[in-house]
């Protein structure tokens, strides 16, 4: 797709077919533009996949949603979905001393006051945390749509501030975990703003997830725009009248064309290799933000655990390797023939990394190490174990991230035919990642007059 004359409607390239990218792609092509996505994979969804195994669904990556994501809602109801999307049973779990402590979402106060999980003195000290949230709300600094926002608070890592403003208790067995959950991630590595806006969405929205898998989303915006598989883009370089792409072809051609503009969707470490004109604010990005690995291993199981959750959070100090487990059966029911349970396992990220190169069997047998020590009753009831490895999950982001992210975020261009929707740009979701595609596309929109 090429530039013509000046009458004919403005084409774009979008560099990735996942949530951000599509969700960008949709949106110029909703201004009436042309656009073609390129994508190195053979699938949409980045890392939003769902797979279907004997009956069973599994959701390997992203895996939820809360009913806070307004820009990721309004796309699904434009598209037609708005009626798939199931709310989630409405309690997590939290694992301390060999059993479960559950928490009503939808009964918070109560039953965080009754709960056995933090003594009566920790559970003061939450006041506080409260307290920080509510400010850091106010002052606009947890807006997903912008949390570069953040960067103020960026001053110390999730656990030095749950240990000194908190106490060791509320880290142990609430801070770390949720922030476990958020990134997959030891609380000290990790900034605390992630656990301020984890606590935040967490515990003040409800849990959905959409029927027939979180997948069915990309993979209806890349049913409208169908994006070029197996395509690896080369070179982004912009001028005064356009942007040029350079590309490999899905036979491995060399091949060059000329857009209006470009949507750079893909990570960061192919974002610096791809956008010449961008190289000093990206190499700056790059060297502060590292991403995770992750290894996701779904248990197919023949009858449902003893437990209402559709999450459970797993303390450090509890299992040093897993550090989620969702109960899938509890999230949507069509994810499991009838009387059927999936409890998917999340690996954190330092376990992942040593675990990577081992054989599924020692993976899923690790697992079910976790499994069954949670849930004693499912012995014998282990239908199988899907391992899916994330050698590349979410961009880390540890002390001094978002200030990083911030001052990128700055240096973008509003003006340049080169906008990007990136991870490394806010807090990582899929909610995240409709808002930062849309945003792109706005600004390019914007730049053509359309």
């Amino acid at each position: 797709m090429r530039i013509n004359d000046r009458n004919a409607a403005p084409c774009a390239a979008v560099v990735g077919a996942g949530l951000a990218g599509l969700s960008g792609a949709y949106r110029l092509q909703q201004a009436g533009w042309r656009v073609s996505v390129f994508e190195s994979s053979e699938v949409p969804g980045g890392r939003v996949q769902t797979v279907s195994r004997d009956g069973y669904l599994i959701d390997t990556g992203a895996s939820a949603l809360a009913d806070t994501y307004r820009a990721y809602l309004m796309l699904v109801n434009e598209l037609g979905l708005g009626s798939e999307v199931a709310a989630t049973a409405p309690a997590v779990a939290i694992y301390r001393d060999g059993r479960l402590h559950e928490l009503r979402l939808d009964r918070l106060i109560r039953t965080g006051l009754r709960t056995r999980v933090l003594s009566w003195s920790a559970k003061l000290r939450l006041s506080r945390l409260a307290w920080d949230i509510a400010i850091a709300r106010w002052r606009g600094q947890l807006d997903y749509a912008d949390m570069s926002r953040a960067a103020s608070l960026d001053t110390e890592s999730a656990a030095d501030y749950a240990r000194r403003a908190l106490g060791r208790e509320v880290d142990d067995y609430l801070a770390s975990p949720i922030v476990r959950t958020m990134l997959i991630a030891d609380a000290h590595k990790v900034s605390k703003v992630e656990l301020l806006s984890g606590v935040a969405n967490i515990f003040s929205s409800r849990m959905l997830a959409l029927r027939g898998g979180q997948a069915r989303l990309p993979q209806l915006l890349a049913q409208r725009i169908p994006p070029r598989f197996g395509h690896t883009v080369q070179k982004v370089q912009e001028d005064d009248s356009g942007v040029n792409v350079q590309y490999r072809d899905s036979r491995g051609t060399q091949q060059r064309d000329r857009f209006d503009a470009c949507l750079v969707a893909c990570q960061l470490p192919e974002a610096l290799q791809i956008c010449i004109d961008h190289q000093v604010p990206l190499q700056r990005l790059c060297t502060g933000l590292r991403y995770t690995q992750c290894i996701t291993v779904a248990v197919g199981l023949r009858r449902q655990p003893r437990s209402a959750a559709f999450l459970v959070h797993m303390p450090q100090c509890e299992d040093a390797e897993i550090a989620l487990l969702f109960l899938e059966h509890n999230k949507v029911a069509d994810r499991v023939p009838a009387g059927c349970g999936l409890i998917s396992c999340h690996w954190e990220t330092a376990a992942a990394t040593e675990m990577m190169g081992r054989t599924d069997n020692e993976i899923v047998g690790r697992s079910l190490d976790t499994v069954l020590r949670v849930f004693p009753e499912l012995r014998g009831n282990v239908a199988f174990g899907y391992v899916t490895r994330w050698r590349r999950a979410l961009p880390l982001t540890a002390v001094g991230a978002y200030r990083l992210i911030c001052s990128f975020n700055a240096a973008v261009n509003p003006r340049s035919r080169v906008q990007f929707a990136g991870d490394y740009m806010s807090a990582a979701g899929q909610n995240t990642a409709v808002e930062l595609g849309s945003k792109a596309a706005r600004r390019l929109t914007t730049i053509h007059g359309h």
